[in-house]
């Protein structure tokens, strides 16, 4: 970390002015003091400076009535005092129970139908999806068609719920179930028979069914298990290619009377597959994974060693997260400007191994969360990663917790490849190892490829954020991710 010895200039990153500070009682507070010779205490309390005028400090949140922290920096003789306004639990005075405004409950409603939301241009697959929860305002659990049709049967604020089936009713929100539909006749959802049709890069299960339905698709070891809601099976005859062993078998059960789920065994693990409703025939498209390792290029690996690159011909998104949104270190490095030269160089990395690379970004300007994931299937990636840096949020303390490096993904099919770029991660950067998670992110939600999120460090530490801005931290984190991305293509083509 270089020695800055500027002018005494102590300023606020974190928390921002006027914000409300979201912890009972402690927080930390970031930023810096233009001096790494400088000393600095917050409300009295003396706080480390780092060698360039950083600080992170965990202290007490002030009081109510003087909310506010007040920073004394001092250097020889010179000393420079910064407020920096806040607020705190407890400003305003407490409401009495008896004059709180009562919890909203749910309201039930007379049934009716509703289109989930109404829109003349539907996308046939899952690029725009209705999210339906168990519980209003908890995780997502499913991903409806726009223009299915359910029946409402209550409300709460923000929320609707619908039932899909005799056997279930789920929440969506309430601007996505605001258009009563015309048609007021109960569904007659028949599903029909099968037929299996091959491509050269994936396998339609095809389905007639006259009416979208809801549905639910799981992931098993060599299985997809799809669910219909508000469906009667009919099927009693599957029509398979003679040659394609990707979809061994489809089976059905009638769970409920208007149920019906459908098991399709897979010759492999799933990779990904896409969901379709077109003129009364619903899809289940599963992907082939990439296989054969003959005539793969010849690249260079990332200890200078020749080797076979897996990453040959496959099409690798690179996602350099936010804007919008994000988070800033001490001295005030944003993670959107931090992420994107570690995703260029990903990008030249993973281009020398003989991918073509597709970057959600390139400059600064916010891209949307929802397009990223479009942008990606648009493009029939094979994988998609997504780039950022970390911090805590309120109340949690950084000198307490590991401040290492995390991999996300939500879909099964993801695991794999969370594992094998989480390796690489800790084995490039001296950093403690958290581990992978499942997470509900919007980045990961895909399904027609493997997506996972890094975590590559806590911008909000300050040896880190320093180490952000040089070029060498910055290959290593893209070396890291495009070896784990090597390492999993590897072993998927060479099953």
């Amino acid at each position: 970390m270089p020695l800055v010895e500027g002018t005494l200039s102590p300023r606020v990153v974190y928390p921002q002015w006027n914000q409300l500070i979201q912890s009972k009682d402690s927080n930390f507070i970031l930023g810096s003091v233009g001096n790494g010779h400088a000393t600095l205490t917050i409300n009295g309390q003396d706080v480390s400076v780092w060698p360039n005028g950083a600080f992170l400090a965990w202290v007490a949140n002030p009081p109510p009535t003087a909310a506010q922290y007040v920073l004394v920096a001092r250097l020889g003789s010179d000393s420079d005092t910064f407020t920096h306004q806040v607020r705190v639990a407890g400003m305003n005075p407490p409401v009495p129970d008896s004059l709180r405004p009562p919890a909203p409950a749910v309201m039930d409603t007379i049934p009716s139908w509703v289109m989930l939301r109404d829109t003349s241009t539907t996308l046939s697959d899952t690029d725009r999806v209705v999210i339906g929860r168990p519980t209003p305002n908890t995780t997502y659990r499913w991903f409806f068609f726009p223009n299915t049709r359910v029946q409402l049967t209550a409300r709460y604020p923000g929320y609707a719920r619908v039932r899909l089936d005799s056997g279930l009713e789920v929440w969506v929100d309430a601007v996505d179930a605001k258009t009563f539909a015309a048609d007021t006749v109960p569904p007659k959802r028949v599903a029909g028979n099968i037929s299996v049709r091959s491509s050269d890069n994936w396998v339609d299960i095809a389905i007639p069914i006259g009416e979208r339905p809801a549905f639910l698709v799981e992931e098993r070891d060599h299985s997809l298990e799809l669910t219909l809601y508000g469906t009667r099976a009919n099927t009693d005859l599957v029509n398979y290619p003679t040659r394609d062993s990707l979809v061994r078998h489809v089976e059905w059960s009638q769970e409920l009377n208007d149920r019906a789920k459908y098991t399709v065994e897979l010759s492999s693990s799933p990779f990904g597959y896409l969901v379709l409703y077109e003129n009364g025939v619903f899809t289940l498209r599963v992907r082939r994974p990439p296989s054969g390792i003959s005539g793969l290029r010849t690249a260079v690996s990332s200890r200078g060693t020749a080797v076979l690159s897996s990453l040959s011909g496959l099409t690798i998104v690179v996602d350099a997260g936010h804007p919008p949104a994000g988070a800033n270190g001490p001295t005030g490095l944003y993670e959107g400007d931090a992420t994107l030269p570690a995703a260029i160089m990903l990008q030249a990395i993973l281009e020398e191994r003989g991918a073509t690379v597709v970057m959600t970004r390139t400059t600064r300007d916010a891209v949307d969360l929802a397009m990223r994931s479009v942008i990606s299937r648009r493009a029939d990636a094979h994988a998609f990663v997504s780039l950022h840096y970390n911090a805590y949020p309120d109340g949690v303390n950084p000198f307490t917790r590991p401040n290492g490096i995390e991999v996300y993904f939500y879909r099964p099919h993801s695991e794999r490849l969370a594992r094998a770029v989480q390796s690489e991660l800790i084995g490039w950067q001296p950093l403690e190892d958290q581990g992978i998670h499942f997470r509900s992110l919007a980045v990961v939600r895909s399904t027609w490829f493997p997506s996972v999120l890094t975590e590559g460090g806590f911008l909000m530490i300050p040896e880190q954020e320093n180490a952000m801005r040089t070029p060498e931290w910055q290959e290593r984190y893209a070396r890291a991710v495009a070896d784990g991305l090597e390492n999993y293509f590897r072993a998927l083509r060479s099953r």
